[in-house]
């Protein structure tokens, strides 16, 4: 009796560990990287260091789908000398999404953002593939990965 409880026991565990781990079990796909980027005049300074700009960093706003979207303030960077902003556009359901990166009550300006959609066995990944400013293809800067938006 004591090995037949002994023997259930043993196939009760080993049924429990075989059907806890599946190969997708211990994979976890990073969420998708924020998207960096800083703002600049036409002189390639901060226009929050301007007055006359109207811009504070508290009242920019990004605008997705018409309603106000979340962004990261992360702080002044050094090597930029200026402040930079982080947002997460991935949209589950689409490749494409289109900001609105509204600066004051004057002036809004346009950012989209294309990923591609990589579906796998255990998790879908999302890479960047283009971002647009007002219309105009933008590339990350090599050594800091962050966007550069002239927006004056």
């Amino acid at each position: 009796m004591k090995t037949s409880r002994t023997l259930t026991l043993f196939a009760f565990f080993l049924l429990l560990g075989t059907s806890a781990c599946t190969p997708c079990a211990t994979i976890r796909s990073d969420p998708p990287a924020p998207v960096s980027f800083y703002l600049v005049d036409a002189s390639g300074s901060s226009p929050f260091d301007n007055p006359a700009a109207g811009i504070h960093p508290d009242s920019i706003q990004l605008i997705l789908d018409g309603e106000p979207f979340n962004y990261l303030f992360t702080g002044t960077d050094e090597t930029v000398n200026n402040l930079i902003f982080e947002t997460y556009p991935v949209m589950y359901t689409k490749s494409r999404v289109r900001m609105l990166l509204r600066l004051n009550n004057l002036n809004t300006d346009t950012l989209d953002i294309a990923y591609t959609v990589n579906r796998g066995k255990c998790y879908t990944d999302y890479t960047y593939s283009a971002f647009y400013f007002n219309g105009k293809e933008l590339k990350r800067q090599p050594d800091t990965g962050y966007l550069q938006l002239q927006v004056l």
